[in-house]
Protein backbone atom coordinates (compact mmCIF):
# COMPACT_ATOMS: atom_id res chain seq x y z
CA UNK A 1 0.00 0.00 0.00
CA UNK A 2 2.84 2.38 0.89
CA UNK A 3 4.55 1.60 -2.42
CA UNK A 4 1.35 2.36 -4.34
CA UNK A 5 0.96 5.71 -2.56
CA UNK A 6 4.57 6.50 -3.42
CA UNK A 7 3.90 5.81 -7.11
CA UNK A 8 0.78 8.02 -7.01
CA UNK A 9 2.70 10.85 -5.33
CA UNK A 10 5.48 10.52 -7.90
CA UNK A 11 2.99 10.65 -10.80
CA UNK A 12 1.30 13.79 -9.46
CA UNK A 13 4.72 15.36 -8.83
CA UNK A 14 5.87 14.66 -12.40
CA UNK A 15 2.58 15.97 -13.80
CA UNK A 16 2.56 19.25 -11.91
CA UNK A 17 6.24 19.89 -12.71
CA UNK A 18 5.51 19.69 -16.44
CA UNK A 19 3.51 22.71 -17.53
CA UNK A 20 2.75 21.41 -21.04
CA UNK A 21 1.54 18.03 -19.81
CA UNK A 22 -0.48 19.70 -17.06
CA UNK A 23 -2.19 21.91 -19.63
CA UNK A 24 -3.06 18.90 -21.80
CA UNK A 25 -4.08 16.41 -19.12
CA UNK A 26 -5.96 18.70 -16.75
CA UNK A 27 -7.03 21.84 -18.62
CA UNK A 28 -7.44 20.79 -22.28
CA UNK A 29 -10.53 18.58 -21.94
CA UNK A 30 -12.81 21.16 -20.25
CA UNK A 31 -11.30 24.04 -22.24
CA UNK A 32 -11.74 22.44 -25.67
CA UNK A 33 -15.19 21.12 -24.77
CA UNK A 34 -16.33 24.59 -23.68
CA UNK A 35 -14.94 26.15 -26.87
CA UNK A 36 -16.62 23.58 -29.13
CA UNK A 37 -19.86 23.73 -27.16
CA UNK A 38 -19.95 27.51 -27.46
CA UNK A 39 -19.43 27.25 -31.21
CA UNK A 40 -22.12 24.58 -31.67
CA UNK A 41 -24.41 25.68 -28.83
CA UNK A 42 -26.93 27.20 -31.24
CA UNK A 43 -27.65 23.65 -32.46
CA UNK A 44 -29.72 24.67 -35.53
CA UNK A 45 -29.16 27.51 -38.00
CA UNK A 46 -32.01 30.05 -37.98
CA UNK A 47 -32.82 33.18 -39.96
CA UNK A 48 -30.55 32.53 -42.96
CA UNK A 49 -30.50 35.74 -45.06
CA UNK A 50 -32.09 35.28 -48.49
CA UNK A 51 -33.09 37.45 -51.45
CA UNK A 52 -36.35 37.12 -53.42
CA UNK A 53 -36.77 38.33 -56.98
CA UNK A 54 -40.54 38.68 -57.55
CA UNK A 55 -41.31 39.36 -61.21
CA UNK A 56 -44.95 38.32 -60.81
CA UNK A 57 -45.97 40.82 -58.10
CA UNK A 58 -49.37 39.20 -57.53
CA UNK A 59 -51.25 38.16 -54.38
CA UNK A 60 -50.06 34.57 -54.93
CA UNK A 61 -46.40 35.54 -55.13
CA UNK A 62 -46.76 37.80 -52.08
CA UNK A 63 -48.34 34.90 -50.17
CA UNK A 64 -45.30 32.74 -50.97
CA UNK A 65 -42.96 35.52 -49.88
CA UNK A 66 -44.96 35.89 -46.66
CA UNK A 67 -44.21 32.26 -45.82
CA UNK A 68 -40.50 32.83 -46.38
CA UNK A 69 -40.62 35.91 -44.15
CA UNK A 70 -42.27 34.01 -41.30
CA UNK A 71 -39.39 31.51 -41.20
CA UNK A 72 -38.02 30.30 -38.88
CA UNK A 73 -35.27 28.97 -41.15
CA UNK A 74 -35.02 31.95 -43.48
CA UNK A 75 -34.95 35.70 -43.11
CA UNK A 76 -35.98 37.79 -46.12
CA UNK A 77 -33.42 40.58 -46.15
CA UNK A 78 -33.44 41.68 -49.79
CA UNK A 79 -36.02 42.06 -52.58
CA UNK A 80 -33.93 43.10 -55.60
CA UNK A 81 -35.70 44.12 -58.76
CA UNK A 82 -33.80 41.74 -61.06
CA UNK A 83 -31.52 38.70 -61.02
CA UNK A 84 -28.38 40.75 -61.69
CA UNK A 85 -28.79 42.54 -58.35
CA UNK A 86 -29.62 39.25 -56.64
CA UNK A 87 -26.47 37.59 -58.01
CA UNK A 88 -24.37 40.47 -56.67
CA UNK A 89 -25.85 39.95 -53.20
CA UNK A 90 -25.25 36.20 -53.48
CA UNK A 91 -21.62 36.45 -54.58
CA UNK A 92 -20.84 39.01 -51.86
CA UNK A 93 -22.25 36.60 -49.20
CA UNK A 94 -24.93 39.05 -48.14
CA UNK A 95 -27.63 36.57 -49.15
CA UNK A 96 -27.13 32.80 -48.92
CA UNK A 97 -30.00 31.93 -51.22
CA UNK A 98 -32.04 33.41 -54.06
CA UNK A 99 -35.71 32.62 -54.70
CA UNK A 100 -36.86 33.57 -58.21
CA UNK A 101 -40.62 33.93 -58.90
CA UNK A 102 -41.33 34.25 -62.67
CA UNK A 103 -43.92 36.63 -64.06
CA UNK A 104 -46.39 33.82 -64.95
CA UNK A 105 -46.46 32.30 -61.45
CA UNK A 106 -50.05 33.18 -60.48
CA UNK A 107 -51.41 32.59 -64.01
CA UNK A 108 -50.20 28.99 -63.93
CA UNK A 109 -51.49 28.46 -60.41
CA UNK A 110 -55.00 29.70 -61.19
CA UNK A 111 -55.19 27.83 -64.49
CA UNK A 112 -54.48 24.53 -62.76
CA UNK A 113 -51.17 23.97 -64.50
CA UNK A 114 -47.84 23.56 -62.78
CA UNK A 115 -46.16 26.75 -61.56
CA UNK A 116 -42.40 26.88 -61.22
CA UNK A 117 -40.09 28.88 -58.98
CA UNK A 118 -36.29 28.98 -59.06
CA UNK A 119 -34.03 28.49 -56.06
CA UNK A 120 -30.30 29.25 -56.19
CA UNK A 121 -28.23 27.93 -53.27
CA UNK A 122 -24.57 27.48 -52.34
CA UNK A 123 -23.80 23.77 -51.92
CA UNK A 124 -20.51 24.51 -50.11
CA UNK A 125 -22.47 25.71 -47.05
CA UNK A 126 -24.36 22.50 -46.33
CA UNK A 127 -26.17 23.66 -43.18
CA UNK A 128 -27.31 26.92 -44.81
CA UNK A 129 -28.22 25.06 -48.01
CA UNK A 130 -30.39 22.61 -46.10
CA UNK A 131 -32.24 25.26 -44.08
CA UNK A 132 -33.12 27.46 -47.07
CA UNK A 133 -34.15 24.52 -49.28
CA UNK A 134 -36.31 23.04 -46.53
CA UNK A 135 -38.08 26.35 -45.88
CA UNK A 136 -38.74 27.11 -49.56
CA UNK A 137 -39.99 23.59 -50.27
CA UNK A 138 -42.27 23.62 -47.24
CA UNK A 139 -43.81 26.99 -48.13
CA UNK A 140 -44.27 26.09 -51.80
CA UNK A 141 -45.92 22.74 -51.00
CA UNK A 142 -48.16 24.34 -48.37
CA UNK A 143 -49.33 27.05 -50.76
CA UNK A 144 -49.89 24.53 -53.55
CA UNK A 145 -51.92 22.24 -51.30
CA UNK A 146 -54.04 25.17 -50.12
CA UNK A 147 -54.86 26.25 -53.68
CA UNK A 148 -55.70 22.71 -54.74
CA UNK A 149 -57.97 22.28 -51.73
CA UNK A 150 -59.77 25.55 -52.56
CA UNK A 151 -60.20 24.54 -56.23
CA UNK A 152 -61.69 21.14 -55.35
CA UNK A 153 -64.04 22.69 -52.80
CA UNK A 154 -65.28 25.23 -55.38
CA UNK A 155 -65.96 22.35 -57.76
CA UNK A 156 -68.35 20.84 -55.20
CA UNK A 157 -66.16 18.28 -53.46
CA UNK A 158 -66.77 17.77 -49.74
CA UNK A 159 -64.01 19.25 -47.54
CA UNK A 160 -63.03 15.79 -46.23
CA UNK A 161 -62.84 14.37 -49.77
CA UNK A 162 -60.88 17.36 -51.02
CA UNK A 163 -58.42 17.06 -48.15
CA UNK A 164 -57.95 13.36 -48.90
CA UNK A 165 -57.25 14.11 -52.57
CA UNK A 166 -54.76 16.85 -51.77
CA UNK A 167 -52.99 14.74 -49.15
CA UNK A 168 -53.84 11.08 -49.84
CA UNK A 169 -51.12 9.84 -47.49
CA UNK A 170 -50.32 11.77 -44.33
CA UNK A 171 -46.61 12.09 -43.66
CA UNK A 172 -45.93 12.39 -39.93
CA UNK A 173 -42.26 12.77 -38.96
CA UNK A 174 -40.86 12.13 -35.49
CA UNK A 175 -37.11 12.59 -35.05
CA UNK A 176 -35.69 10.16 -32.52
CA UNK A 177 -33.00 11.05 -29.97
CA UNK A 178 -31.76 14.31 -31.53
CA UNK A 179 -35.22 15.82 -32.00
CA UNK A 180 -34.04 19.32 -32.92
CA UNK A 181 -31.61 17.85 -35.48
CA UNK A 182 -28.98 19.99 -33.77
CA UNK A 183 -25.37 19.82 -34.94
CA UNK A 184 -24.03 20.26 -31.40
CA UNK A 185 -25.86 17.21 -30.05
CA UNK A 186 -24.59 15.25 -33.07
CA UNK A 187 -20.90 16.14 -32.97
CA UNK A 188 -20.05 16.98 -29.34
CA UNK A 189 -20.16 13.42 -27.89
CA UNK A 190 -17.67 12.24 -30.51
CA UNK A 191 -15.39 15.26 -30.11
CA UNK A 192 -15.27 14.89 -26.33
CA UNK A 193 -14.40 11.19 -26.50
CA UNK A 194 -11.58 11.78 -29.01
CA UNK A 195 -10.20 14.64 -26.90
CA UNK A 196 -9.93 12.27 -23.91
CA UNK A 197 -7.79 9.82 -25.88
CA UNK A 198 -5.62 12.42 -27.61
CA UNK A 199 -4.83 14.42 -24.48
CA UNK A 200 -3.82 11.24 -22.64
CA UNK A 201 -1.57 10.10 -25.48
CA UNK A 202 0.12 13.45 -26.01
CA UNK A 203 0.38 14.35 -22.33
CA UNK A 204 1.92 11.08 -21.18
CA UNK A 205 4.24 11.01 -24.19
CA UNK A 206 5.52 14.50 -23.38
CA UNK A 207 6.21 13.50 -19.78
CA UNK A 208 8.08 10.34 -20.84
CA UNK A 209 10.10 12.20 -23.50
CA UNK A 210 11.05 14.83 -20.98
CA UNK A 211 12.56 12.17 -18.69
CA UNK A 212 14.60 10.77 -21.58
CA UNK A 213 15.82 14.23 -22.64
CA UNK A 214 16.91 14.91 -19.06
CA UNK A 215 18.97 11.72 -19.11
CA UNK A 216 16.95 10.01 -16.37
CA UNK A 217 16.85 6.23 -16.25
CA UNK A 218 13.92 4.42 -17.82
CA UNK A 219 11.75 3.04 -15.06
CA UNK A 220 10.40 -0.50 -15.32
CA UNK A 221 6.67 -0.85 -15.81
CA UNK A 222 5.17 -2.83 -12.94
CA UNK A 223 1.59 -3.65 -11.95
CA UNK A 224 1.82 -1.03 -9.19
CA UNK A 225 3.07 1.69 -11.55
CA UNK A 226 0.24 0.92 -14.00
CA UNK A 227 -2.33 0.91 -11.19
CA UNK A 228 -1.02 4.24 -9.88
CA UNK A 229 -1.40 5.86 -13.32
CA UNK A 230 -4.90 4.44 -13.67
CA UNK A 231 -5.94 5.85 -10.29
CA UNK A 232 -4.37 9.27 -10.94
CA UNK A 233 -5.93 9.79 -14.37
CA UNK A 234 -9.27 8.28 -13.48
CA UNK A 235 -9.42 10.87 -10.70
CA UNK A 236 -8.49 13.75 -13.07
CA UNK A 237 -10.64 12.72 -16.02
CA UNK A 238 -13.47 11.51 -13.80
CA UNK A 239 -13.70 14.95 -12.21
CA UNK A 240 -13.55 16.72 -15.58
CA UNK A 241 -16.11 14.46 -17.25
CA UNK A 242 -18.49 14.71 -14.28
CA UNK A 243 -18.42 18.50 -14.48
CA UNK A 244 -18.88 18.49 -18.25
CA UNK A 245 -21.78 16.03 -18.34
CA UNK A 246 -23.65 17.40 -15.32
CA UNK A 247 -23.13 21.13 -15.89
CA UNK A 248 -22.05 21.83 -19.47
CA UNK A 249 -24.34 19.39 -21.30
CA UNK A 250 -27.57 20.74 -19.67
CA UNK A 251 -26.38 24.35 -20.05
CA UNK A 252 -26.08 23.98 -23.83
CA UNK A 253 -29.11 21.72 -24.18
CA UNK A 254 -27.23 18.77 -25.67
CA UNK A 255 -29.04 15.43 -25.81
CA UNK A 256 -28.31 13.16 -22.84
CA UNK A 257 -30.60 10.17 -22.36
CA UNK A 258 -28.24 7.88 -20.45
CA UNK A 259 -28.29 6.40 -17.00
CA UNK A 260 -25.48 7.98 -15.01
CA UNK A 261 -24.26 4.64 -13.69
CA UNK A 262 -24.01 3.10 -17.16
CA UNK A 263 -22.12 6.08 -18.56
CA UNK A 264 -19.76 6.15 -15.57
CA UNK A 265 -18.83 2.47 -15.98
CA UNK A 266 -18.37 2.81 -19.73
CA UNK A 267 -16.21 5.93 -19.43
CA UNK A 268 -14.17 4.24 -16.70
CA UNK A 269 -13.23 1.42 -19.06
CA UNK A 270 -12.68 3.86 -21.92
CA UNK A 271 -10.26 5.99 -19.89
CA UNK A 272 -8.35 2.85 -18.85
CA UNK A 273 -8.15 1.68 -22.50
CA UNK A 274 -6.98 5.11 -23.67
CA UNK A 275 -4.45 5.23 -20.84
CA UNK A 276 -3.08 1.81 -21.87
CA UNK A 277 -2.77 3.09 -25.43
CA UNK A 278 -0.98 6.19 -24.12
CA UNK A 279 1.45 4.19 -21.92
CA UNK A 280 2.45 2.03 -24.90
CA UNK A 281 2.98 4.98 -27.27
CA UNK A 282 4.69 7.20 -24.68
CA UNK A 283 7.79 4.99 -24.70
CA UNK A 284 8.43 5.53 -28.41
CA UNK A 285 9.31 9.24 -28.27
CA UNK A 286 12.79 10.57 -27.59
CA UNK A 287 12.08 14.26 -28.14
CA UNK A 288 9.47 16.24 -26.26
CA UNK A 289 8.19 18.01 -29.40
CA UNK A 290 7.41 14.78 -31.26
CA UNK A 291 4.08 14.02 -29.47
CA UNK A 292 2.76 17.46 -30.46
CA UNK A 293 3.46 16.66 -34.11
CA UNK A 294 1.53 13.42 -33.60
CA UNK A 295 -1.42 15.44 -32.33
CA UNK A 296 -1.33 17.74 -35.36
CA UNK A 297 -1.70 15.07 -38.02
CA UNK A 298 -3.51 12.26 -36.24
CA UNK A 299 -6.46 13.91 -34.50
CA UNK A 300 -8.57 14.60 -37.59
CA UNK A 301 -8.06 11.12 -39.15
CA UNK A 302 -8.88 9.50 -35.81
CA UNK A 303 -12.04 11.60 -35.59
CA UNK A 304 -13.04 10.51 -39.10
CA UNK A 305 -12.24 6.85 -38.39
CA UNK A 306 -14.62 7.07 -35.44
CA UNK A 307 -17.45 7.80 -37.91
CA UNK A 308 -17.76 11.54 -37.28
CA UNK A 309 -18.76 13.86 -40.15
CA UNK A 310 -18.47 11.03 -42.69
CA UNK A 311 -20.71 7.96 -42.61
CA UNK A 312 -18.80 4.81 -41.75
CA UNK A 313 -20.87 2.82 -44.23
CA UNK A 314 -19.39 4.89 -47.07
CA UNK A 315 -15.79 3.74 -46.71
CA UNK A 316 -14.10 0.39 -47.17
CA UNK A 317 -14.25 -2.42 -44.62
CA UNK A 318 -10.48 -2.43 -44.12
CA UNK A 319 -10.59 1.26 -43.15
CA UNK A 320 -13.28 0.44 -40.60
CA UNK A 321 -11.06 -2.32 -39.17
CA UNK A 322 -8.11 0.09 -38.96
CA UNK A 323 -10.32 2.40 -36.91
CA UNK A 324 -10.92 -0.39 -34.39
CA UNK A 325 -7.23 -0.16 -33.42
CA UNK A 326 -7.93 3.08 -31.58
CA UNK A 327 -9.99 3.07 -28.36
CA UNK A 328 -11.73 6.23 -29.56
CA UNK A 329 -13.66 4.36 -32.29
CA UNK A 330 -15.34 1.97 -29.85
CA UNK A 331 -15.57 4.79 -27.31
CA UNK A 332 -17.52 7.01 -29.71
CA UNK A 333 -19.89 4.19 -30.70
CA UNK A 334 -20.60 3.18 -27.11
CA UNK A 335 -20.92 6.69 -25.69
CA UNK A 336 -23.32 7.82 -28.44
CA UNK A 337 -25.44 4.71 -27.91
CA UNK A 338 -25.59 5.35 -24.16
CA UNK A 339 -25.84 9.13 -24.04
CA UNK A 340 -27.91 9.88 -27.15
CA UNK A 341 -30.01 6.75 -27.71
CA UNK A 342 -30.44 5.73 -24.06
CA UNK A 343 -28.95 2.24 -24.57
CA UNK A 344 -28.01 -0.02 -21.68
CA UNK A 345 -24.60 -1.55 -20.97
CA UNK A 346 -25.75 -4.89 -22.36
CA UNK A 347 -26.52 -3.19 -25.68
CA UNK A 348 -22.95 -1.87 -25.95
CA UNK A 349 -21.36 -5.18 -24.93
CA UNK A 350 -19.39 -5.31 -28.21
CA UNK A 351 -17.81 -1.91 -27.55
CA UNK A 352 -17.06 -2.86 -23.93
CA UNK A 353 -15.41 -6.10 -25.03
CA UNK A 354 -13.36 -4.29 -27.67
CA UNK A 355 -12.13 -1.75 -25.12
CA UNK A 356 -11.21 -4.53 -22.69
CA UNK A 357 -9.27 -6.41 -25.39
CA UNK A 358 -7.47 -3.23 -26.46
CA UNK A 359 -6.53 -2.57 -22.82
CA UNK A 360 -4.88 -5.99 -22.52
CA UNK A 361 -3.14 -5.68 -25.90
CA UNK A 362 -1.71 -2.22 -25.25
CA UNK A 363 -0.57 -3.06 -21.72
CA UNK A 364 1.19 -6.16 -23.06
CA UNK A 365 2.74 -4.04 -25.82
CA UNK A 366 3.86 -1.49 -23.23
CA UNK A 367 5.57 -4.22 -21.18
CA UNK A 368 7.35 -5.58 -24.28
CA UNK A 369 8.60 -2.14 -25.34
CA UNK A 370 9.65 -1.32 -21.79
CA UNK A 371 11.57 -4.57 -21.43
CA UNK A 372 13.38 -3.86 -24.69
CA UNK A 373 14.29 -0.32 -23.59
CA UNK A 374 15.54 -1.56 -20.20
CA UNK A 375 17.72 -4.18 -21.90
CA UNK A 376 19.18 -1.51 -24.20
CA UNK A 377 19.73 0.81 -21.23
CA UNK A 378 21.53 -1.95 -19.33
CA UNK A 379 23.71 -2.73 -22.34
Amino acid sequence: MYKLLEYIRSEFYALFRDGGALLLLVVALPLYTIIYSTAYGGEVVHDVPIAVVDEDRTPSSRALIGGLMSGPNTLLCYEPSNMAEARELFYSNKAFGIVYIPNDFERHLLSGSQANIGVILDGSHLLLYRQVLEQVATDALTQGAGLELMRLTEQGAAPQVAAAVVEPMQFDVHHLYNRALGYGSFVMPSVMIVIVQQTLVIGLSMMAARRRQQGLRIEPITPLSILSKILVYIFIYGANLTILLTLLWPAFGFVFNAKIGDVALFLLLYVVASLSFAIALSQLFKRREAPLLLLLWSSVPILLLAGVSYPREAYAEWIYLVGRIFPSSSGVDGFIALASRGATLSEVATELATLAILTVIYLALALIINKSLLARQKF
